[in-house]
C-alpha cells in the first residue's frame, strides 16, 4: 500500500488531534477515538503519534488486549513503564500504590483511585521536562483496574502539558470515559475508492464494485478483503466478514505456526522467542523461523522494533481465539501456564480454562479476583469469576454460596437472565434454609420491574430476612435491612409503629453500639428515634470513629437524626480517611453526605465543592445514578443562588439517572431547589406551589425531612402571599414533632417559623431572641434575620432595621449565600442606607475549585500537598493559584489569609451574626447529610455486598 494512504478520509480528524498537540505547551486535553472495527482508529491515532514525535513530545503508549484484560493494572504499568525511575520521587501513597500495582512490592494492590492519582502525577511531572501524549487504544480490552485508573487521570488533565488519545470501539452511550470524541464512520464513497486506488493492486470492474458494496466503507476490509469473492457472506456484518477472512489464513498455516501465532493471541507475548518456547512445551520442537514470515505475509502479524510481534489487527485476535482448536488452545495454555509459573495473577484465567474438576485453590483465587473487580465496580466480571470460582468448588454449602454471589453480580450487573439461571442452580443444590433465604431475597432485589419489592411491597424481601435471622445469619440479615431501609428513606412516608420493617430492624439481635444498628435506627425512624440515635453515638468511645468507615456510618446516622455538628466532625474525619485510602467503595457517599451536612453547618462553598468533587468521582465510576445524585446536591446549592434546576440536565439524558429522579429524597430535593429559586426570582406562589406537595403528609411527594428543611422558603412564601395560616399550621406540625425529636434542624425550622408568626405580635422581642440565640443552622439564621429586618423596614422603621440587617448581611456572606446577600443589600438601600453592590473581599470573584486550593495553601500546604488532597496534579495547583492572584490583586500566597474569610470560607457563625473561627474548616471539610447526600440507597449497598 502506498504511504499516503495511511489516513484516507481522515483530514477533518488528523487536523483536530494535531491541532490538540500544537497547543499542548498551554492546556492539557483528552480525547476518545470511537468507531467500529477495522475504522482506522489506529492508523489515525499513530499519524498522530508520529506528528508529536517530531516535535519533540515524548509518546508513551498502552493497549488492551484479550490476554491481558484480567491481569490487575497490566495496561498502566506498559503504559508507565518509561517513567519507572522517577517512581521513587513521588509522595509515599503514590510510590506505595504504584510498587504494589506493578509488582515492586508486596502489598496489597493499591484502589484504582490511589492508582490514578499516582499514576497522574508521576506523568505530570515528567511533562514538567517534555510534554507527554498518552496513547491508550482498544479501551474496551485494558484491565478494569487500568480502565478506571486511566479515566480518572484523563480527566484531570488540565494545565499540564499533556494530551491523552484514547481508541475503543464503544459508542458513547457504551462507555461512560465522559471525554471530548472523535467519531470514526465508514469512508465515504469517495475516500473508499481513493484507498483502493492507494493499494499495490487495485481491484477494478465487478471485482471492485463487489468489493465497495461488501466493505460498506471499512477502511480495513477494503484492504484485506481485496481480490476476496465479493458475494461471499453479504448477510452478515463487515466484522464477521473479516474475522472469517483472518480465520482462514489462519486455518492454512501448519500447526507449528497456527500453534506459535495462538501463543501469541492467548499470551500477549511480543517476542518470537517466547512464542518459540510455548510451541516446544506443546509440540516438543520449535516452529520453523520462517512461521514469522508466513504469518506476516498472511496479514495476521506485523513486526516492529519497537514493538515486536503483535496483530495486524486485534480482530485477527479474536479471529485466531475463535478458532483455534480446543486441543492446540489447551496445549498452548499449558504452555503458557508453565512459562509463567512464577506470576499467578497473569496465569489465573488460563488455569481456570484449564481446570476440568473441582479445584479449592483455584476457585478461592478466582473469588479474590471477583472481590478486586467489585471495587471498581466492574460487576461482569465479578460475576464471571464468581461463577467459576463455583464451577471450581466442590458440591456443598460453598458451591451454592459463591452461585448466590455470582447471581448477585449478575444482577447488579443487570444481566437478569444470568442472575436468574444462576439462583436456579443455586436453589436445586441445596436444602441449607440460610442459603434458601438468601436466594430468595437476591432474587426478590433483581431488577425485573415485576417483583414484589418493584411494585412497593416489602413482604417477600422480608420473610427472607425473617428467615436469614431465625436460622442464625445476623450479618446477612442486617445488611439486607440495610438496603431495605435504604428504599424506604429514599421513598420516606414516616414509618407507623408495628410496621413489618421496623419489626425486623427491632428483633436484630445487634449490640447497641455496632454503628448498624444505630444507622438503621436512624434510617427507619429518624423522627421516632432521632434523639435516642444521637444519644447512642455520642456514647460511643470515640476510638470508634478512628476507622474512617465506621465514622462514615456514625456520621450518616447522626445527619439523618437531625444532628449537625456532631455528624459533621465524624464525616470530616471520615472523608479526610478514604481520601488517604483511595476508598472508591464508601468515599462516594461520604462526599455527598459531607456535602450536605456541611451546607447545614454554614459551610456552603465547601459543601459545594464536596458536591462537585462527587459529580467527578460519579463518572470517574462510570455510575448514572450516582452522578445524578451528585449532580442534584449541586443543583441545591445553585438554587440557592437563583439559579433553577434543570432536571434533564442533572440526568444527563440516562435513563439510570431518570430512574434515581423518581426517588422521594430526589424529587424532594429538586422541589426544595424549584421554590428557593422561585422565591429568588420574585414568585412567591410558584415557591409555594413547588412545596405543596412535599408538605403534605397526605400526598404521594411528602418527605418528612424536607418538609423540616425548606421551612424558611415555604415560610417566605406563604407570609410573600398572603397565607399566615398555612405558616401557623406548618407550625403546629413542628412543635408536634418537636415532642418527640429536638435535632437541630428542626429545632431551626421551628424556631425559623416561631420567629415569623412573632413578628406581627412582638418584632423586637423576636429579633432580640434571634441575636441572643442564633438558630442552629447560619444559613437559616441569615434568612431569619433578612426576615425580621425586612418586616421592620415595611412597618416603617428604617433606623431599626438597619443593625438587624448588617446582621443578616454579615452571616449571609460568611456563609456564602451570595443571591440572598445581595437581596438584603437591597433591603438596606429601602432603607436609605447607602452601600456598595458587593462586598469588599474579592472572593467571589473565583471558581469554587480556585477558592479551595487558595483556602488550603493559606494553611501552609504545598502545591504537592494540596494535589494529593484534591486529586490534581501539582501543575493544574498552580495555575489555579496563579489565576486566583491574578483576580485577588495580590502577589502571592502569604496574602491570601488577608483576603479569605476569617474561617478559610464559611466558618461558624457567632451569635451577634458574625462570622467566627473553625480551625477545621481549613483542610478536608466534610460531615453526614441529609438531603441529596443522604440517598441511603446509596449508602447501604456496601452493607449489601
Amino acid at each position: 500500500m502506498k504511504e499516503r494512504a495511511a489516513v484516507v478520509g481522515r483530514d477533518g480528524e488528523l487536523r483536530r488531534l494535531r491541532g490538540l498537540v500544537d497547543e499542548i505547551a498551554t492546556r492539557g486535553s483528552a480525547v476518545v477515538v470511537d468507531g467500529d472495527a477495522g475504522v482506522g482508529k489506529s492508523t489515525l491515532v499513530d499519524a498522530v503519534a508520529a506528528y508529536a514525535q517530531d516535535r519533540g513530545v515524548r509518546v508513551l503508549r498502552t493497549a488492551g488486549s484479550l490476554s491481558e484484560s484480567g491481569a490487575q493494572y497490566a495496561a498502566l504499568q506498559l503504559l508507565l513503564h518509561p517513567l519507572r525511575d522517577a517512581v521513587d520521587a513521588l509522595p509515599g501513597p503514590q510510590r506505595d500504590a504504584l510498587d504494589a500495582a506493578f509488582g515492586r512490592s508486596d502489598a496489597a494492590a493499591p484502589t484504582p483511585l490511589m492508582a490514578g492519582l499516582a499514576a497522574l502525577t508521576l506523568v505530570t511531572d515528567a511533562s514538567a521536562e517534555r510534554p507527554v501524549l498518552l496513547v491508550v487504544e482498544d479501551l474496551h480490552w485494558v484491565d478494569p483496574e487500568s480502565q478506571w485508573a486511566l479515566r480518572m487521570l484523563a480527566r484531570r488533565i488540565g494545565q499540564d502539558p499533556v494530551v491523552v488519545l484514547v481508541t475503543t470501539r464503544l459508542p458513547p452511550d457504551g462507555d461512560q470515559t465522559d471525554l471530548d470524541r472523535v467519531h470514526l464512520g465508514p469512508l465515504d464513497g469517495h475516500d473508499a475508492e481513493a484507498l483502493l486506488d492507494a493499494l499495490d493492486r487495485p481491484p477494478v470492474g465487478a471485482a471492485r464494485r463487489a468489493l465497495l458494496d461488501l466493505a460498506q466503507g471499512n477502511p480495513l476490509a477494503l484492504v484485506e478483503l481485496s481480490g476476496r469473492d465479493g458475494t461471499a457472506g453479504e448477510d452478515g456484518a463487515v466484522t464477521r466478514r473479516l474475522e472469517s477472512a483472518f480465520a482462514e489464513r489462519f486455518g492454512e498455516l501448519d500447526q507449528p505456526a497456527r500453534l506459535a501465532v495462538l501463543a501469541v493471541a492467548l499470551g500477549g507475548t511480543a517476542t518470537a522467542e517466547d512464542a518459540g518456547r510455548a510451541v516446544h512445551a506443546a509440540l516438543g520442537r520449535y516452529p520453523d523461523p520462517s512461521w514469522i514470515d508466513r504469518a506476516v505475509a498472511a496479514s495476521l502479524l506485523v513486526w516492529s522494533d519497537r514493538g515486536g510481534l503483535r496483530f495486524r489487527h486485534p480482530l485477527v485476535q479474536t479471529a485466531v481465539t475463535n478458532i483455534s482448536r480446543p486441543s492446540e488452545r489447551a496445549a498452548v495454555l499449558r504452555a503458557l501456564v508453565t512459562e509463567h509459573a512464577d506470576d499467578p495473577d497473569r496465569t489465573l484465567w488460563w488455569r481456570a480454562e484449564l481446570a476440568t474438576g473441582p479445584d479449592p485453590a483455584l476457585a478461592d483465587e478466582l473469588a479474590a479476583h471477583a472481590a478486586d473487580a467489585l471495587t471498581t465496580r466492574d460487576l461482569v466480571t465479578a460475576a464471571r469469576a464468581t461463577e467459576r470460582a463455583a464451577e471450581l468448588t466442590p458440591a456443598g454449602g460453598g458451591r451454592v454460596a459463591r452461585l448466590l454471589d455470582a447471581a448477585d453480580c449478575a444482577g447488579l450487573a443487570g444481566r437478569v437472565t444470568d442472575a436468574a439461571l444462576l439462583l436456579q442452580r443455586a436453589v436445586t443444590e441445596t436444602t441449607d434454609p440460610v442459603l434458601l433465604a438468601r436466594a430468595a431475597w437476591i432474587r426478590e432485589t433483581l431488577p425485573t420491574g415485576h417483583t414484589a419489592l418493584a411494585r412497593g411491597d416489602l413482604g417477600p424481601a422480608l420473610a427472607a430476612v425473617g428467615d436469614l435471622q431465625r436460622h442464625g445469619a445476623v450479618d446477612l440479615a442486617t445488611g439486607a435491612l440495610l438496603h431495605l431501609a435504604a428504599i424506604a428513606w429514599d421513598h420516606n412516608r414516616q414509618a407507623f409503629p408495628d410496621a413489618p420493617m421496623l419489626t425486623a430492624v427491632r428483633a436484630l439481635p445487634l449490640p447497641e453500639d455496632d454503628p448498624r444498628a444505630v444507622v438503621l435506627a436512624a434510617v427507619t425512624e429518624p423522627i421516632a428515634r432521632g434523639d435516642e440515635v444521637v444519644a447512642r453515638v455520642l456514647a460511643l468511645d470515640p476510638s470508634v470513629t478512628d476507622d474512617p468507615e465506621q465514622a462514615w456510618w456514625l456520621g450518616y446516622a447522626l445527619n439523618v437524626a437531625g444532628e449537625i455538628e456532631g455528624a459533621r466532625e465524624r464525616l470530616d474525619h471520615a472523608v479526610a480517611g478514604l481520601r488517604a485510602l483511595g476508598d472508591i467503595r464508601v468515599l462516594p457517599q461520604a462526599l455527598l453526605g459531607a456535602s450536605m451536612s456541611n451546607y447545614q453547618a454554614g459551610r456552603t462553598v465547601r459543601a459545594r465543592e464536596l458536591a462537585e468533587e462527587a459529580v467527578v468521582l460519579g463518572r470517574d465510576l462510570g455510575d448514572a445514578g450516582y452522578t445524578t445524585a451528585a449532580r442534584s446536591c449541586v443543583a441545591w446549592f445553585a438554587a440557592i443562588d437563583g439559579v433553577p434546576p434543570d432536571r434533564d440536565a442533572i440526568a444527563g439524558g440516562s435513563e439510570e439517572g431518570a430512574h434515581v429522579l423518581q426517588s422521594s429524597v430526589m424529587r424532594a430535593n429538586l422541589a426544595g431547589a424549584t421554590a428557593v429559586s422561585a422565591l429568588l426570582d420574585r414568585r412567591p406562589r410558584d415557591a409555594r406551589e413547588a412545596l405543596r406537595h412535599l408538605l403534605d403528609p397526605d400526598a404521594d411527594g411528602h418527605n418528612p425531612t424536607f418538609a423540616v428543611l425548606t421551612t424558611q422558603d415555604f415560610v417566605d412564601a406563604a407570609l410573600a402571599t398572603d397565607a399566615r395560616d398555612l405558616v401557623e399550621r406548618h407550625r403546629d406540625r413542628l412543635a408536634a414533632l418537636h415532642e418527640r425529636w429536638h435535632g437541630p434542624i428542626l429545632v431551626t425550622a421551628l424556631r425559623y417559623t416561631e420567629s415569623a408568626l412573632a413578628l406581627e405580635r412582638d418584632p423586637d422581642a423576636a429579633v432580640r431572641r434571634l441575636l441572643a440565640e442564633p438558630l442552629p443552622m447560619p444559613y437559616v439564621q441569615g434568612r431569619a434575620l433578612l426576615l425580621a429586618g425586612d418586616h421592620l423596614r415595611r412597618s416603617g422603621r428604617g433606623a431599626d432595621a438597619r443593625p438587624v440587617l448588617h446582621a443578616a448581611l454579615s452571616v449571609l456572606e460568611h456563609t456564602a449565600a451570595d443571591a440572598w446577600a445581595r437581596r438584603t443589600r437591597e433591603v438596606l438601600r429601602a432603607t436609605g442606607e447607602r452601600l456598595p453592590e458587593a462586598p469588599p473581599s474579592g472572593v467571589p470573584v473565583l471558581t469554587p475549585q480556585e477558592l479551595r486550593i487558595c483556602t488550603l495553601a493559606a494553611t501552609g500546604l504545598t502545591n504537592r500537598a494540596i494535589a494529593q488532597q484534591m486529586f490534581l496534579s501539582p501543575r493544574t495547583v498552580g495555575a489555579h493559584l496563579y489565576a486566583a492572584y491574578r483576580k485577588l490583586g495580590i502577589g502571592g500566597r502569604a496574602q491570601l489569609a488577608a483576603v479569605l474569610r476569617p474561617d478559610g470560607q464559611d466558618g461558624a457563625v457567632g451569635q451577634d451574626g458574625s462570622a467566627g473561627q473553625d480551625g477545621s474548616a481549613g483542610q478536608d471539610g466534610a460531615a453526614g447529610s441529609v438531603g441529596p447526600a443522604g440517598s441511603a440507597r446509596d449508602v447501604a449497598e456496601p452493607g449489601r455486598s
